[in-house]
């Protein structure tokens, strides 16, 4: 349900209870009970008037019925028990049947007018006592109080439109509230996927502003882990290199060496090797952040164009294409190129000498499949699902086969397509590489 609709209905529901409650408010208003309350001189006319008839006589009784008449406009009669009338009185001898005075009759005092009829009911030690009460509308409220209707309308409508204000408002502010936490949670670095479940849940446009700060809060912080983490890598790894260049330093200025030294080979080997580190490095880092747009390309050339490059650079080698997918992707060919050719690489490096690689390209409804077989010695089971974090390195791998950031480079950039990269012991015991891209990151 849209904000709108939710605001439209609380305004429609606030204009029905205002109104509502200013009905009941009057129409309690007009009830007998609480006129005679809040008119005392009417709650006790009753009871002075039977106390002057019973002990003043019924000519007594008339007299301050008439002084009433006059100073109050107030009229009555007074009935016994049986309905008989006891008094002249200064109504008509039957209010309810006889037929009232015209207009002229009333406005010269003749009959009672418009106004409020009560039936009042008296009960002494000799006899029970009916008192038929006219009271003209000015005499109802003849207090010098504020109306009392309007106070309590207006007091109730406020009262009424704070509280449906009030749970409005909680209701907006609470999901506000929450992203503002989600959002200093962030700033720290600390945030949690579940936090904004429960907004996120809603149907109306914050719930959607909810799930879209969540996807990017949530790329945000496994870009910000990545980062923490690749900075701890690369603190770890830099020391051996730079420690052995120190070392090497030290050795060369404390003797006079010459230029075919083997100590300056090994420095420059040293550089060379940090060189590498920070090249792979830095393309971890654009593979993190770069935000070149994705253009259109061909499967099947950007694998052929990868085999024969590394077909050039290990002729002692037997590399096999075979297979095709005729599949389209919407991507960065050179991020995909550049992970194929790590894989294969990786393959060629860890081979045997005349050894085999094969690659096999298929492709169905789902997308394309790329698998790379070699005849290395292969990985133990345990460390399969690690090859692809990066700086590892299996145990037994010799010093000179990289910093183990060409698979982590290759993982990024097949998971930037949409697929994904996986790793098994195939049946010659070497390793099994397995790329999946799906169909729905094509044209």
């Amino acid at each position: 349900m849209r904000l709108f609709w939710k605001v439209f209905a609380v305004l429609w529901l606030a204009t029905l209870l205002v109104g509502g409650s200013g009905f009941l408010v009057s129409r309690t208003l007009q009830q007998d009970w609480l006129l005679l309350q809040l008119n005392p001189e009417l709650r006790d006319f009753a009871e002075q008037l039977v106390n002057t008839y019973e002990q003043d006589g019924p000519r007594q009784a008339q007299r301050w019925l008439e002084q009433q008449r006059r100073t109050d406009d107030l009229r009555a009669h007074l009935f016994d028990e049986a309905g008989n009338l006891l008094l002249p009185g200064t109504l008509p001898a039957i209010p309810r049947f006889a037929p009232g005075p015209g207009p002229e009759q009333a406005r010269r005092g003749e009959g009672p007018g418009r106004g409020r009829l009560f039936q009042l009911a008296w009960d002494t030690d000799k006899a029970s006592y009916f008192v038929t009460l006219h009271v003209p509308p000015p005499a109802l409220w003849k207090t010098q109080r504020a109306p009392v209707a309007l106070i309590l309308n207006v007091s109730l409508a406020m009262a009424l439109l704070a509280l449906l204000s009030l749970v409005l408002s909680r209701y907006l502010t609470r999901p506000l509230r929450q992203l503002g936490s989600a959002a200093q949670a962030l700033a720290k670095g600390r945030f949690s996927a579940g936090s904004l479940q429960q907004t996120s849940q809603r149907r109306d446009e914050i719930g959607e502003l909810a799930q879209r700060f969540e996807s990017m809060a949530e790329q945000v912080q496994s870009l910000l882990d990545s980062q923490q983490q690749l900075l701890r890598d690369v603190s770890h790894e830099l020391r051996s290199p730079l420690a052995r260049l120190r070392v090497g330093l030290a050795l060369g200025s404390q003797r006079d060496l010459s230029a075919d030294d083997p100590l300056w080979q090994r420095l420059d080997r040293e550089c060379d090797r940090l060189d590498r580190l920070i090249d792979g490095i830095l393309t971890l880092s654009r593979l993190d952040s770069q935000r070149e747009p994705a253009t259109a390309f061909a499967l099947d050339p950007l694998v052929h164009q990868v085999v024969d490059d590394s077909r050039f650079a290990a002729a002692d080698l037997q590399l096999e294409l075979s297979g095709q997918s005729d599949l389209r992707l919407n991507g960065w060919p050179d991020q995909l190129q550049a992970a194929l050719d790590n894989l294969l690489r990786n393959a060629v490096r860890f081979s045997p000498a005349d050894g085999q690689i094969t690659i096999e390209l298929s492709g169905d409804a789902h997308g394309a499949q790329i698998r790379i077989d070699d005849q290395g010695q292969g990985v133990p089971d345990e460390w399969l699902p690690r090859l692809s974090e990066p700086f590892v390195r299996v145990p037994g791998q010799s010093a000179d086969s990289g910093y183990g950031l060409g698979l982590t480079i290759a993982q990024r950039a097949i998971a930037r397509h949409g697929g994904s990269l996986t790793f098994a012991r195939n049946s010659a015991g070497g390793l099994r590489v397995v790329v999946k891209l799906p169909k729905s990151a094509s044209n």
